[in-house]
């Protein structure tokens, strides 16, 4: 009887440490209010945020809370709670955009976007693990591949002919070091390769490029940088059809192999040897450029460490004037890509445009701006260069500006803009750009813009009573038929139906935006 009762506690007693057992481990992987995660971005995202969970508890509408830059490509969070989960994104879902739910591993952990693990992190530009080396090639057949998808491995396949090859489909494994990068050395030159994943993804049939990186995401090559201070990239946007007055973002990666600090320096020279400094050495790895002359430009980056390493870059750029350019151009947009805006309080768009030297010689201006939750709003063309939303939620906003030329040939641009319930510095608004006229530098116009061409426009009256500019044919000339012109230019289901005789403003037997434009000077007259 004794030995049973023993028995029976004994199995209390190891139930009752099973359940403890499981319940402070539980509690273990539950993020503290007030911890600090981090993470490596060096997969190629930008706009950075940190989405957490417990339950129905979450640290923020998807997608979570912008991170801060604490150096280089190193981010950080500070938690507003308990949590137990996180994703990693960049500002959206779905493939490619963010990180799998992953469990909170716990304070002071970073996460390294390219490889994938989890490591502890003690401070500066480097976590305490230890950062892959590169092997230096053998040979000088050496090509590399920016895995930009994450396979898990990487194969290059390399030929001259169908006889001619580096080994049997799909190729010779390649190494992986670090980063996203992967390299391959053959025995001796091949014409062509493919990249592949080993299972059926893989890239077009390439030109080799020994030296060079081919980065899957961008779908180019690009000169690979092996020294102790590696330039990854350094991009123009855009890189062409650049217009004086157009607005160029300079963006530069750079990386010291231990992790040391990395400045950055951008600078210009003209056709004629004169050069400027855009930007001194800073920590700043994004910078605007705006040209004022045509020409040829060349593009200057130097970097330095703080180890004493340096290293430049170079690009080649032209510039041309959109005197008489028929297509429209968007110059430049404020705020500018990325920034912030307040939740709650109005957000003002302004473009800056030029080109549309045809027809009337009028620009419209349209603005598609869709919500976090993938809301867009009902956009039509008008006249202002400017448009004003109200951020009602945390998170991505994206604002897809639109100009068209009296033509009907058009140019549109996405721009990103995160919604945030902290402080925002206002930032500056361009007035809208004097179309009569070309600046040599990007000024801000302190007046409207002026027609250059004004279309007079009778009103008449067309066989079947309805006055000519009556889109609607509701008997009235006013706003709404204006409206209702846009809302068919923009194909919307209640206004397809439209009558020639008394949309056709302008009598070139076609209904477009410039019709609109002419019923309103109609009105105004």
């Amino acid at each position: 009887m004794v030995k049973k009762q023993h028995k029976f506690l004994c199995l209390i007693l190891c139930l009752v440490l099973v359940l403890t057992t499981v319940t402070v481990g539980a509690v273990s992987v539950f993020a503290a209010s007030g911890d600090t995660v981090y993470v490596r971005v060096n997969n190629g995202w930008n706009n950075i945020h940190c989405y957490m969970w417990n339950g129905d508890q979450k640290n923020a509408e998807w997608p979570g809370v912008a991170m801060t830059q604490v150096s280089g490509d190193i981010y950080s969070y500070q938690l507003n709670g308990n949590y137990s989960k996180i994703i990693f994104n960049k500002g959206s879902g779905g493939n490619g955009n963010q990180t799998n739910d992953m469990d909170y591993p716990g304070a002071n952990k970073i996460y390294d976007l390219s490889a994938s693990t989890w490591s502890d992190y003690s401070g500066g530009d480097t976590p305490t693990s230890p950062v892959p080396t590169t092997p230096q090639p053998d040979g000088d057949y050496v090509v590399y591949f920016k895995n930009t998808d994450n396979w898990s491995s990487v194969k290059c396949y390399m030929w001259n002919s169908d006889s001619d090859n580096n080994a049997a489909w799909s190729g010779e494994a390649m190494t992986n070091l670090g980063d996203g990068v992967w390299m391959y050395t053959a025995k001796k030159k091949f014409a062509s390769c493919i990249f592949n994943n080993g299972g059926g993804v893989q890239t077009g049939n390439l030109t080799a490029q020994y030296g060079q990186i081919y980065d899957y995401g961008t779908k180019s090559w690009s000169v690979y940088d092996t020294s102790d201070l590696r330039i990854s990239s350094f991009t123009a946007d855009p890189d062409s059809d650049i217009y004086t007055g157009t607005e160029v973002t300079l963006t530069a990666n750079a990386a010291n192999k231990k992790g040391a600090t990395v400045y950055y320096k951008f600078s210009v020279t003209n056709a004629a040897g004169s050069s400027s400094v855009i930007s001194d050495f800073s920590s700043a790895n994004t910078v605007f450029w705006t040209p004022t002359n045509a020409g040829n430009y060349t593009l200057t980056l130097d970097v330095k460490d703080s180890e004493g390493n340096e290293n430049s870059r170079t690009l080649s750029l032209s510039v041309a004037s959109d005197a008489g350019v028929t297509s429209p151009i968007i110059k430049m947009v404020t705020p500018k890509n990325l920034n912030l805006v307040k939740k709650g309080r109005e957000a003002t768009v302004s473009v800056s445009a030029g080109g549309g030297k045809t027809g009337t010689q009028l620009l419209f201006y349209k603005y598609i701006v869709t919500d976090p939750n993938g809301v867009p709003n009902t956009p039509y063309y008008t006249r202002n260069a400017t448009y004003s939303f109200t951020p009602s939620k945390l998170g991505d906003y994206t604002v897809e500006v639109f100009v068209q030329a009296s033509d009907n040939s058009t140019v549109s641009k996405v721009y990103h803009y995160t919604s945030t319930d902290g402080d925002v510095t206002e930032p500056t608004t361009l007035k809208p750009q004097d179309p009569t006229t070309q600046p040599t530098t990007a000024q801000q116009w302190t007046s409207a813009p002026t027609d250059p061409v004004t279309v007079p426009v009778e009103s008449t009256t067309t066989p079947d009573g309805y006055q000519r500019g009556d889109a609607n044919k509701d008997h009235f000339v006013n706003i709404k038929d204006a409206t209702y012109v846009q809302k068919h230019c923009a194909e919307y289901p209640d206004a397809r139906e439209i009558d020639l005789k008394t949309a056709d403003m302008n009598n070139d037997n076609k209904i477009t935006i410039v019709d609109a434009t002419l019923i309103q000077i109609l009105i105004a007259s």
